[in-house]
């Protein structure tokens, strides 16, 4: 049997389907045709209904037009009736459309909805144009005669009812009469013989058209149906020969020659020998070669940048994002991103990424547990395992088994997971994702192991940089900043006050320095903690900074002192920001659980009226400080020239006090306590007194604050304590009747860790029992911390030690914890004495006190008691005890001996 060539049959099959196809369209040619035909007769029907409908409404129209002027006499309705007429005999242009209903009157106002033209053919003539026969016609032309007929007996009635003896009766029952509606039959009975004979005619005509239509129709779909059989003949011939459609066969020539091989040629069973089937042989073994060299180019090529971006950048947020975004435009991945190690809770979160697919790593946590199952992955194990690791087919793979829906999704082929490592400990994990399966063949690998390498070398030179750039950071930041409110230290400050002195000297300006000191924050730090002192410090800088200006300088100078600088600010301006600072303090301080109130004491000095030099303006703004302080905190003080003085004074009885106890300076001298009830001395009250070889007897009042601010309070009151209790023990033993030795302690001794250990080593040293010491503290220290002094007083009482408050009535005492307080006696201070018989508030303060300490079972001792009328007064209302010039002053041992043999004669 003779095989024919796919090309001979493919050639006789065209020649048959050409032959068929132009058959075809004579045929479809002819049908048309026959439609056209039944089309145009139908377009004949509808036209001439139209006209002889229009011939009928016009009639109709002209009627209602005479009934109505002969009814209304309204002369619209007559210019109506002669306007249809001339439009129907062509006399005047007729509305756009056969369908306008121009027979209808119009009224003045009501909107025309008609559109004229130009054309004025009559009636008859516009139904002799659309074709129709002669006996079709004259049935027309029999009816428009008739109508005229009919229109001129309608004028006759309009014009009986317009003669001289109108009579609108007769004329309404002339269009009622007989001959009318005779007339109007005379006009309806041709138009319907018309439409007889045009639906007649027309039917005809239409049913053979249609039934040629039908024959054609049928002759027509069977040589379509031929036809497509002949293609189909031709397709499936050329199928063979090509094995694929020609646009797919085109598209795979196309990619080829582009270089394109990302579709693969799929051939179908049977195409063996088709052109298809070789294309895809060529395609897959150029594809296997280009791919194999642009891999490697590929990576080259990001390996190379790689290495330009770590020299590049200097920290890894940019580093990293870089790799990611080169290993996908340069490294031909589909994504990239890097992990590092959270050490928090030690999972390895992502922190840069490229490519499609990134959504899917957000929330992405990966443990380095090995026992956690989300550390099984590529990632997980390339970290756990400081090795690399590679998925040749990603969603295939079981170790990948949770991401092959997203393998699928995002067209990952293949996957590679290689850890990143610093000073030689996995630190994160670098993850690459390629189209193909198979891609990271061993020169791949060899590539990305080089590059991860490359990488960790960055990273060791980040954390060695690092390590570096903080220390020089921290170095520089202590230098110029305090490092716990971040303020400016004194460096920076220095600096800061050279420009602005350097700047007012030229501008012939001013600027000001102020001392700011936080009252009692020693207290904080004593009670609650140098944590909680700490924090408060923090947020007083961020209160302090909140009032100020930008070029304004605040600094910490240490412990609990800011010193704040103000360019080009005078007197006014001082005054203004030093009233911002104490106002801002009114609101307390929530630190944890503790609501903490603070005031300061703030010294001014300005620019350059208070000094010209830093060390001039600071020490006059110091003494403004303590100036401010000393006359109640919670204010501000400008400096002025008596300060300057007070300040040298100040200085010079510091430095003098120093040397006071060892060159046998200091005096204690006694002073007798009187009952007032037998006159007898009941105790003794020791005080301290300084005489120096050149600046003399130096008041208490002034060197005992000095000596609190210096520190040599505690060894000052330590030998007072010493002395005294001492010269009690003395007493006795020359037979004296034994009385208690009062001794005031400072506020220093008091709050003093070791106030009742030194306190029983003098007693125990000297051997005198501690029912005969009496401390004296004042009011206001008790009250500074009630708690602490609770505590302080219980400890003391337990050892035996009697317990006064000294200068009562000049605090801010509360009931509450008076009757807490383990004490004895309150001593009533001199400022209430001395005025108790000319002064009536004076004298009710003091009645009430000891009408108080009474209530309380407390005595009561009055000092600076200096007549006889006040020894009285205070006898007289209960007064226990008084201590003053009016019985003796204070007096040194031989002449307190004297005086006791004397009073007790």
């Amino acid at each position: 049997m003779l095989k024919i060539a796919p090309s001979s049959l493919f050639m006789r099959n065209l020649w048959q389907t050409v032959t068929v196809f132009i058959i075809s369209i004579s045929i479809f040619v002819i049908y048309v045709w026959s439609a056209q035909m039944t089309k145009y007769a139908d377009d004949q029907l509808i036209e001439a209904t139209l006209l002889a409908d229009e011939l009928r409404m016009t009639t109709n129209g002209l009627t209602r037009m005479a009934r109505g002027y002969i009814v209304n006499g309204d002369p619209l309705y007559k210019q109506g009736f002669q306007k249809i007429i001339d439009i129907r005999d062509g006399l005047q242009p007729r509305p756009s459309g056969h369908h306008q209903s121009y027979w209808d009157l119009i009224l003045p106002g009501e909107r025309n909805y008609l559109t004229k033209t130009s054309e004025t053919a009559s009636l008859l003539e516009l139904i002799r144009r659309i074709g129709i026969t002669k006996a079709e016609f004259a049935k027309l032309a029999e009816a428009k005669t008739n109508a005229d007929a009919m229109s001129r007996m309608e004028m006759e009635a309009m014009s009986i009812a317009d003669s001289a003896h109108a009579n609108r009766d007769k004329a309404l029952f002339f269009l009622d009469s007989i001959e009318h509606h005779k007339a109007k039959v005379a006009v309806r009975d041709p138009i319907d013989d018309f439409y007889t004979m045009l639906n007649t005619r027309l039917s005809t005509v239409h049913n053979k058209a249609e039934m040629l239509s039908h024959y054609l129709l049928g002759v027509f779909a069977l040589m379509a149906f031929l036809s497509f059989f002949m293609l189909w003949r031709i397709y499936k011939t050329t199928y063979a020969i090509l094995g694929t459609s020609v646009d797919n066969l085109h598209a795979y020539i196309r990619d080829i020659g582009n270089g394109n091989f990302s579709t693969p040629i799929v051939v179908k069973s049977g195409m063996e020998d088709s052109v298809a089937q070789w294309l895809s042989k060529m395609q897959i073994k150029l594809k296997e070669l280009l791919f194999a060299n642009e891999r490697l180019k590929n990576l080259y090529s990001a390996l190379s940048q790689c290495n330009n971006a770590i020299v590049r950048h200097k920290n890894e947020k940019e580093l990293f994002s870089e790799i990611c975004r080169i290993a996908v435009n340069f490294g031909g991945m589909k994504m990239a991103w890097i992990g590092m190690l959270d050490e928090e809770n030690s999972h390895i979160k992502p922190v840069a990424f490229y490519g499609k697919g990134t959504d899917y790593l957000e929330g992405v946590a990966i443990s380095t547990n090995p026992a956690d199952p989300s550390s099984q992955g590529p990632s997980g194990r390339a970290f756990h395992d400081n090795n690399s690791y590679w998925c040749q087919d990603f969603v295939n793979d079981s170790l990948t088994l949770l991401w092959h829906e997203r393998g699928r999704e995002f067209g990952w082929g293949a996957s590679a997971a290689l850890p990143l490592v610093r000073n030689g400990v996995p630190v994160g994990v670098f993850n690459l994702y390629a189209e193909n399966v198979g891609a990271f063949d061993e020169p791949s690998q060899k590539l990305l192991k080089e590059m991860a390498m490359d990488i960790g070398f960055a990273l060791d030179n980040y954390a060695s940089e690092a390590v570096r750039t903080k220390a020089e950071e921290q170095i520089e930041y202590m230098a110029h900043f305090d490092f716990l409110t971040g303020l400016p230290n004194r460096t920076q400050l220095q600096d800061r006050f050279a420009y602005t002195m350097n700047l007012a000297k030229r501008q012939n300006g001013y600027f000001t320095i102020m001392f700011i000191d936080l009252d009692h924050f020693k207290e904080v730090n004593d009670s609650l903690g140098h944590s909680v002192g700490d924090i408060l410090l923090v947020e007083i800088a961020k209160r302090l900074l909140s009032v100020l200006r930008e070029e304004d300088t605040l600094s910490r100078m240490g412990g609990d002192e800011f010193t704040l600088l103000l360019p080009d600010t005078d007197y006014n301006g001082a005054l203004q920001v030093a009233q911002k600072l104490l106002d801002i303090f009114d609101e307390s301080f929530l630190i944890d659980k503790y609501e903490l109130t603070l005031s300061v004491s703030i010294g001014i000095a300005i620019f350059p009226i208070d000094g010209a030099d830093k060390e001039t303006l600071f020490k006059n703004a110091d003494s403004a400080m303590y100036r401010a302080k000393k006359e109640g905190r919670n204010r501000y003080c400008f400096f002025t020239e008596e300060m300057q003085q007070n300040s040298m004074r100040k200085l010079s009885l510091s430095n003098a006090l120093r040397h006071a106890l060892k060159r046998n300076e200091l005096e204690v001298v006694y002073q007798p306590q009187i009952s007032t009830g037998d006159g007898k001395i009941i105790g003794t009250e020791a005080l301290l007194r300084w005489h120096h070889p050149e600046l003399g007897s130096i008041s208490p009042v002034e060197f005992i604050s000095i000596a609190e601010e210096n520190g040599m309070i505690l060894s000052i009151g330590e030998w007072v304590l010493h002395t005294a209790v001492t010269q009690a023990k003395t007493w006795m033993q020359k037979g004296m009747p034994p009385r208690i030795m009062a001794v005031n302690i400072s506020a220093v001794q008091f709050h003093h860790s070791n106030l009742q250990e030194v306190v029983m080593k003098i007693l125990n040293e000297v051997g005198l029992s501690p029912e005969y010491l009496e401390l004296e503290l004042t009011e206001g220290m008790a009250m500074q911390n009630p708690k602490k002094a609770i505590e302080i007083m219980n400890n003391l009482y337990a050892e035996g030690i009697r317990m006064s408050i000294d200068d009562f009535g000049t605090g801010y005492s509360s009931l509450s914890y008076l009757k807490k307080f383990k004490i004895y006696k309150l001593k009533i201070d001199q400022s209430f004495i001395h005025d108790i018989t000319t002064d009536t508030e004076d004298k009710a303060i003091v009645v009430a006190i000891i009408a108080m300490a009474k209530s309380l079972g407390l005595q009561t001792i009055a000092e600076g008691v200096e007549t006889l009328e006040q020894l009285e007064h205070l006898h007289e209302h209960g007064c226990d005890e008084i201590q003053g010039y009016y019985y003796s002053k204070p007096l040194s041992v031989e002449a307190f001996e004297i005086f006791s043999h004397k009073i007790s004669i």
